[in-house]
């Protein structure tokens, strides 16, 4: 867990459940192949309707506050391709083809290239959390480098909240128990080929370094 913990979390009279936006960073056109990546680019994000969806849940609940679970795979780390021009770490030559390796700086720069590029998704988020919503970030596979704490806390910063409105924020590492009654998991735990070994401390220790253990689903899709 995110160390915020809050007794309203334990019960909730409305439960609204969401997964897979799959949010990475806008795809430039192609001058040559327009049609590359297309989904990617911009003319295809859906923040929009994101933020059509939460006013209409806002409205369902007639006033009353909502519980957001956000169930997995809404930010795509792995395809995320985009390279910083002024590195603070060594970047290889498989990484400039194929991304950056999940290691924590090197994902705290994904995730703050999905939210700059994401802007509308994240003012939608922080003005839902700053009405008394709360929303819970439970980890899927594509996004399991929300495990690193520094990843976490720069979706904080972006959402921009006062200490109390962070307290209306949570990150859990596998699945969530809503309203004390009801289990919530992305499932990839299901999947053999999307599983991690070990979904509560999926991470790895190099020489200098801690990775994480990507799923073989994960790998495929990368490389």
């Amino acid at each position: 867990m995110d160390g915020h913990d809050s007794p309203s979390f334990k019960s909730g009279k409305y439960t609204a459940i969401i997964s897979d936006l799959h949010l990475c960073e806008a795809e430039p056109i192609h001058p040559k192949f327009p049609l590359w990546k297309k989904f990617k680019t911009k003319q295809f994000f859906f923040d929009d309707i994101f933020t059509s969806f939460l006013q209409e849940i806002e409205g369902k609940a007639k006033g009353e506050k909502v519980e957001l679970i956000l169930n997995g795979d809404i930010f795509d780390f792995d395809s995320v391709l985009r390279l910083p021009e002024q590195p603070n770490f060594r970047i290889s030559r498989l990484e400039k083809k194929r991304g950056l390796f999940p290691r924590s700086e090197k994902s705290s720069y994904k995730i703050k290239v999905i939210l700059e590029d994401h802007a509308l998704f994240v003012k939608s988020l922080s003005e839902f959390i700053r009405r008394g919503n709360r929303v819970v970030f439970v980890i899927g596979n594509h996004d399991l480098e929300l495990h690193f704490p520094e990843v976490q806390q720069e979706i904080r910063h972006a959402l921009d909240l006062t200490e109390e409105q962070q307290c209306l924020v949570r990150f859990v590492e596998w699945f969530y128990i809503s309203n004390e009654d009801t289990l919530i998991e992305h499932g990839n735990q299901y999947d053999p080929y999307c599983l991690c070994e070990d979904p509560i401390n999926p991470y790895v220790r190099g020489y200098n370094y801690i990775s994480l253990k990507l799923p073989f689903g994960n790998l495929a899709c990368r490389y």
